[in-house]
């Protein structure tokens, strides 16, 4: 596990449905919990704040971290292709990306490149992406954010000529890697849920600290499925893939482990004091979006 990304987690799971601010020693815990050093957390912090996903404030002489603007963006994106992942019905056509950086803005092309990833583009070549989504809008949103904006131009457009949509798609994406990393996270959680799932209807469940730990590793690595996979139409995808099968296995086991990990959280939680009236209602959405994963 990555301690940024976990630290990240955090707020997507928990800490944005609790006010969206936690105190420092509280997150140290619940990280220690997950197996990361506090020289790790506070590094992991330290780096999302220079990074703009995270901001610090103090209150009382204690520091509190809350997630920017930018990193509410980026929470509010994730979550549903998370936790209700839903591919529309495809028009045919692409969002054509191409970009021209100018040689003093060279070291920010990989930030541009992960921009893209992250959206779903796959590269038909190093400077010109494509997605066969809707995608303008959002993506404009995304490099403006990062004032990359001007260097890019975006169209949409249907694909004419005698190649096929989905040999378009292996030129783009490594659908086959894919595929084997879904197969992978099928095969290491399905063991899982079962062995809780018989510990739940034994009386022997595990305690909250382990169905915290649990889950919040089980986030990560499907979270990795966000820069992995491009979400692609039912039209462009190979026969018996595993997407949604991955998907179901992780909502099992996320539903199982739901409520005890939410206890431990609740059992550690400090946030600010001007977020009390939030933390009282953090609970229920918790639980709601757990419940609408059933």
């Amino acid at each position: 596990m990555k301690a940024r990304r976990a630290v990240f987690e955090i707020y997507l799971d928990y800490v944005q449905h609790y006010g969206g601010s936690i105190h420092v020693r509280s997150l140290l815990r619940l990280c220690e919990e997950m197996g990361f050093s506090a020289v790790a957390v506070r590094a992991a912090l330290c780096r999302l704040a220079q990074q703009d996903w995270l901001e610090r404030s103090v209150f009382g002489k204690k520091s509190y971290y809350a997630l920017t603007p930018m990193g509410r963006d980026r929470v509010e994106e994730a979550a549903p292709r998370i936790f209700a992942p839903r591919v529309e019905k495809w028009d045919g056509q692409w969002t054509i990306l191409s970009y021209s950086l100018p040689e003093k803005l060279r070291q920010h092309r990989e930030r541009l490149r992960r921009e893209l990833i992250w959206l779903g583009f796959g590269s038909l070549t190093p400077a010109s992406w494509i997605i066969p989504k809707p995608a303008v809008e959002l993506t404009l949103k995304h490099l403006a954010e990062r004032r990359l904006d001007k260097y890019v131009n975006l169209f949409r457009a249907r694909h004419v000529n005698a190649q096929a949509g989905t040999d378009l798609v292996a030129r783009c994406w490594d659908l086959s890697a894919v595929q084997a990393c879904h197969r992978d996270f099928i095969k290491a959680w399905k063991p899982v849920w079962r062995s809780y799932q018989s510990r739940f209807k034994t009386g022997h469940a595990p305690s909250d600290n382990v169905c915290f730990a649990s889950k919040m590793r089980l986030l990560h690595e499907y979270g990795r499925f966000l820069y992995l996979d491009p979400g692609l139409p039912s039209e462009l995808l190979p026969e018996g893939w595993l997407a949604n099968d991955a998907w179901r296995v992780f909502r099992d086991c996320y539903f199982l482990l739901a409520e005890r990990a939410l206890a431990f959280f609740e059992e550690n939680f400090q946030g600010p004091p001007h977020t009390e009236a939030e933390k009282r209602r953090g609970r229920e959405r918790v639980m709601h979006r757990v419940l609408e994963l059933a």
